[in-house]
């Protein structure tokens, strides 16, 4: 039996025979797994760029929902009480302010203006303003416009139905 050389699978080597088996060497390869410091930091930069630049589009989504909350309190409230007025027979009326509907707060940074049906512009409802609905539903011809700071909301209201118009209507 012939000896053989620590990482060689012949039998003939090291018996000076040429052999066609070639002697192997075992390569220990090592890689490292995980991230190196400059590739956290480059990540987290591009992670800082991207967020400090949507900050202030969030903050502008905050408010214009606030805005959009505003309004649809606005449209409940007046559908509340044109049913309320059918229902009991009785006048309703909502007060309007410029900072607040019918008792209720705006969000902060928003205005009530109204534009009724003989003013050419709109404009900061006066001291004391109602709106209000018949006893068979019925409320004068309004257009509330809801003003932020970039953003404006716009409810032309139906006379008849005390809701709110879409389009062309």
């Amino acid at each position: 039996m012939k000896a053989t050389s620590a990482g060689n699978s012949c039998p003939e080597a090291g018996s000076g025979h040429p052999s066609s088996c070639h002697e192997f060497s075992q390569v220990i390869t090592h890689t490292d797994s995980g991230f190196t410091l400059l590739e956290i930091i480059i990540a987290l930069s591009l992670v800082a760029i991207l967020v400090s630049a949507s900050i202030p589009y969030l903050f502008d989504s905050f408010s214009n929902s606030a805005g959009e909350r505003a309004a649809e309190s606005i449209v409940t409230a007046s559908q509340e009480a044109r049913e309320k007025a059918i229902a009991t027979g009785k006048v309703q009326s909502l007060t309007l302010e410029s900072s607040a509907f019918d008792g209720a707060s705006l969000p902060k940074g928003w205005k009530l203006q109204v534009k009724g049906l003989n003013d050419a512009k709109f404009h900061a409802p006066e001291r004391g303003a109602t709106w209000e609905f018949t006893s068979a539903g019925i409320c004068e011809p309004l257009v509330l416009k809801l003003v932020g700071d970039n953003l404006s909301i716009t409810l032309p209201f139906d006379a008849l139905t005390g809701q709110v118009l879409h389009g062309n209507e």
